[in-house]
């Protein structure tokens, strides 16, 4: 699952510069060219968001999420490694409660060909296949972070 995490946020790194591109080319295109385009920002606001969704195994298979470090930055690796296998469990529970929404909400937009209502009108069907998809991968990965925990808890050296 790290490998996989990993060669996942490799790629999504390169979706913000993805994003630039489009926005860039939106600007130039409207002032230089005067030509309004009705895509670049959707485009660029699915692309944050398969970006957003892409980071989260990388970030949890990092560490390099958002804690309160009041308590925790003072307990040793066995402490902290005992605090990580009791709330990678609320990560879960928040996770699986997202993936039942995620799953509920691509079930509908794939049964009513759910699209933006613009006027490029981009089906919603692709994101939110990718949304279900990296809530698994993050379930996934909290499972890992758990068995790793369970390992540090015991005194056990990971490789």
């Amino acid at each position: 699952m790290d490998r996989l995490a990993d060669f996942i946020g490799e790629f999504a790194k390169y979706l913000i510069y993805l994003m630039i591109l489009v926005l860039l080319f939106d600007v130039i295109s409207d002032k230089a060219f005067n030509q309004v385009q009705n895509w670049t920002v959707e485009t660029a606001q699915f692309t944050l968001a398969a970006f957003y969704f892409l980071a989260g195994p990388k970030t949890l298979k990092d560490d390099t999420h958002v804690r309160l470090d009041l308590i925790y930055a003072h307990l040793s690796e066995r402490g902290r490694a005992i605090i990580d296998m009791i709330t990678v469990w609320i990560v879960m529970f928040y996770l699986a409660v997202m993936l039942w929404g995620a799953t509920s909400s691509l079930k509908y937009s794939w049964m009513t060909k759910q699209k933006l209502p613009s006027l490029w009108a981009p089906s919603l069907v692709p994101i939110k296949v990718l949304m279900v998809i990296c809530i698994v991968l993050m379930i996934l990965q909290c499972i890992s972070i758990f068995f790793k925990d369970v390992a540090k808890a015991q005194g056990k050296v990971l490789a």
